[in-house]
């Protein structure tokens, strides 16, 4: 494999036809947020927030957000100030956070420096509190602990301490992104004293130093048809329109049918699997647990490779397509929030997942066909917690040809307490890739992905004078030719179809000059570096890059595309 000098491909670029660019200016301001989606499993006392952030550039720090619990809500309930204002100090301390928790500012032997302080607007969950620097705070280049000191409020409705939603256990995963890694983060309920606990959820709004060096997404690639689908139900006083509604989802191998259907509620027979033992909780009740393990008659199979014979009923709306027996919130016996279980927790058909209390009312059952040939799962007159009177009734059988009914009869999501999303559909779950919500009751009859993601085109570091770092593509099949293709500018105003190549879908993003490799990859990842002299007259050079790997199965070209990188160089 050899290095690509930048420097060589600029200077062919100098000849090639030249239109407008997406990376000639300095880096746009960012968002960082240490989850991709919010995570929440309970409410803190909020004092401070610590974390440890390394920043590989300079940056002013325009604001942030996180989300406050401070509605008047919660069990015990915390006071209502909402609209409150208050202020957030902002303190570092070299290297990192661990071991300085103790050490408030200004006492003896202290790391923290106080590097400014802004306001916080106090917003009801599930909206976000942004607190807002003024004028920004400059961050250096460096690695640092930082402790973020929220002040109780003094004006507004009931001033007072502040409380936080966060996610419990810590997952304690380092997250990245070009600029700023974070980790080690804790919340601490009385400031300075004793140990950080769990994982509030945060986002940095943030400008970087305008000659960084930066790299950018363009587009997505071909061909995105993920095998999970869903709807996203925002919290409502009015009931979501797939109530009183019934599907068919015909199992094809690679994805689903679904169809709409005439069915009705079959009154169950079996006992309340409330009135037994739950199998997991995470609160020792029927409020967020599952049920132990059930064997099924039958081998269940599901789109993206679940097979199965067992499955886990959760007492709010879903089925886990595996045997389940962990009781943490967090992904496995929690309510909805934010979607992150969803995504991150087991395989699951969910009717109605939201956060259900059938501790407070309503039944749950499961019944087998004499005849071995389906299972039948119902909630019935379920109530929202903590909402006794808004009932949710689902019923799910699921056949031993893979097949799905679904019965979905009253449904609600109020929001009062809890606020919180809920949501239908299919994943095979472990991190598998989310589409974008879809309408269900406006796409039926719905085909659903057979499973095709595009090629991944980025970097593992940004293009900084006197570095290689590798132009990554990643979701490439083992075994597959990848071009990476180079160019000196991206097309506009609108990248062009390769439909009249037999590449319907695939859209080319750059106009591309120089072909960097055409090499044999070992793995579903290729890496060339691109090396970047130390040379000032490459500042603020463009180039556009996108990755071609030979992939038989989706098109006639037997060609795919990545999204495109526009890469600016700087420091």
């Amino acid at each position: 494999m050899r290095n690509t000098s930048i420097a060589a491909i600029v200077l062919l670029g100098l000849n090639a036809a030249t239109v407008a660019q997406n990376c000639s200016v300095p880096s746009p301001a960012q968002t960082f947020s240490n989850r991709e989606e919010f995570g929440a499993s309970f409410y803190y006392n909020l004092a401070n927030h610590f974390f440890d952030l390394n920043a590989s550039a300079g940056i002013s720090l325009n604001s942030f957000s996180t989300w406050l619990y401070d509605q008047g809500t919660g069990n015990p309930p915390v006071p209502n100030q909402v609209g409150a204002t208050g202020t957030v100090e902002v303190y570092t301390c070299p290297n990192t956070r661990i071991g300085n928790e103790a050490l408030a500012p200004g006492s003896t032997g202290s790391p923290w420096t106080l590097v400014g302080s802004g306001t916080i607007t106090v917003v009801a969950f599930v909206g976000e509190s942004t607190c807002v620097f003024n004028p920004p705070l400059n961050i250096a280049a460096g690695q640092y602990g930082v402790a973020l000191r929220y002040l109780p409020t003094t004006n507004g409705p009931n001033p007072g301490p502040l409380h936080c939603i966060g996610l419990s256990p810590n997952p304690n995963t380092p997250t990245s992104d070009q600029f700023l890694t974070f980790s080690n983060d804790g919340i601490q309920g009385i400031a300075w004293t004793g140990a950080a606990v769990d994982s509030p959820n945060l986002r940095l709004n943030y400008t970087p130093d305008p000659n960084a060096g930066y790299f950018t997404a363009i587009g997505e690639g071909c061909y995105f048809r993920p095998q999970a689908f869903y709807e996203n139900f925002p919290a409502s006083a009015t009931a979501p329109d797939i109530a009183n509604t019934s599907q068919q989802w015909i199992n094809v191998g690679t994805n689903y049918i679904v169809v709409p259907a005439g069915l009705a509620l079959v009154p169950p027979t079996s006992p309340n699997l409330v009135l037994g033992a739950f199998g997991a909780s995470s609160c020792a009740c029927w409020d967020d647990a599952i049920t132990a393990p059930i064997t099924l008659p039958f081998t269940f199979n599901a789109p993206g490779g679940v097979s199965t014979n067992q499955i886990t009923i959760a007492s709010n709306g879903c089925i886990y397509l595996e045997a389940v027996t962990n009781g943490a919130y967090t992904p496995y016996t929690g309510a909805s929030y934010g979607g992150t279980s969803f995504r991150d927790g087991p395989a699951r058909i969910a009717p109605y997942f939201h956060d259900l209390d059938p501790s407070a009312g309503g039944s749950m059952h499961y019944e087998v066909d004499p005849a071995n040939q389906f299972v039948r799962i119902t909630w019935l007159n379920v109530p929202e917690w903590p909402v006794p009177t808004a009932l949710n009734t689902m019923q799910v059988t699921l056949y031993s040809t893979g097949n799905v009914d679904m019965y979905l009869g009253g449904l609600a999501n109020t929001g009062v307490g809890n606020g919180n999303n809920a949501y239908w559909g299919y994943t095979q779950g472990n991190g598998a890739r989310l589409g974008t919500s879809i309408d269900i009751s406006a796409s039926l009859p719905l085909t659903t992905g057979d499973g095709a993601i595009p090629p991944v085109l980025g970097m593992t570091g940004r293009p900084v004078l006197g570095t290689t770092p590798n132009i990554r593509t990643t979701n490439i099949t083992q075994g597959t030719i990848v071009q990476v293709l180079a160019g000196g500018s991206a097309l506009q105003p609108v990248p062009i179809d390769l439909g009249f190549i037999g590449m319907p879908g695939c859209a080319l993003t750059t106009n591309p000059f120089v072909f960097l490799t055409n090499i044999l990859t070992p793995n579903n990842a290729f890496d060339q570096p691109l090396n970047v002299p130390n040379t000032p007259a490459l500042i603020n050079s463009q180039l556009v890059f996108q990755a071609a790997p030979l992939t038989a199965g989706y098109n006639t070209a037997g060609l795919l595309l990545s999204n495109g990188i526009c890469v600016r160089v700087g420091n």
